[in-house]
């Protein structure tokens, strides 16, 4: 056999097993990554803080940025009548626009639960649990955004971000289409 067809099957088998390989990677089941539950609510002065969509915006862009420690931002979050979180997904130097959009709602403990509701990217047809789980595996994420592929979730843990002087914030409530955004901030009195 001439030796560029063996080269020329040799390299069609790796680009077959890679391909392969990403397949498996991205169509195999999501691990289960506990939820820290709330300690005891914390005690101390309560200051209820009122704010638009805009302002819930820029506060959680602004943490995500600090929480990146100067690394660019992998995801950026906007809020409309729902919350989107935009990222880019790189395959084979192939850049695709990622867009996933969650309906937000109140845990007991002040957490914010997000329900994906429907996801864009690009042109391709992707299961929502594959691009979570790839946003999970492939985003070096800040501890307190717990990303569940398998329930197609995502769990900001408030009570998780930290905050100067021992201050603690949970959500009261997330009414979006009307604009209704109660945070309550807890100043310890100790």
């Amino acid at each position: 056999m001439n030796k560029w067809k063996i080269a020329f099957f040799l390299l069609l088998l790796v680009i077959i097993g890679s391909i392969g390989t990403f397949l498996y990677w991205v169509t195999t089941p999501a691990e289960t990554m506990p939820i820290e539950v709330p300690k005891a609510t914390p005690e101390g002065n309560v200051l209820t803080v009122h704010a638009t969509k805009e302002d819930f915006e820029g506060i959680a862009n602004t943490y995500l940025k600090k929480a990146m420690k100067g690394k660019p931002l992998p995801i950026h979050l906007t809020v409309d009548d729902q919350i989107v979180l935009s990222s880019e997904l790189t395959i084979f130097s192939l850049n695709f626009p990622i867009k996933m959009y969650f309906e937000p709602y109140v845990e007991e403990g002040g957490n914010i639960r997000l329900e994906q509701t429907s996801l864009e990217v690009g042109q391709a047809k992707l299961q929502p649990e594959a691009v979570l789980k790839l946003l999970r595996d492939s985003i070096d994420l800040p501890e307190w955004i717990v990303v569940m592929p398998k329930e197609k979730e995502v769990h900001i843990q408030l009570a998780s971000i930290p905050m100067s002087s021992g201050i603690h914030v949970r959500a009261k409530e997330l009414n979006l289409e009307e604009d209704i955004i109660t945070l309550e901030i807890v100043i310890p009195s100790k």
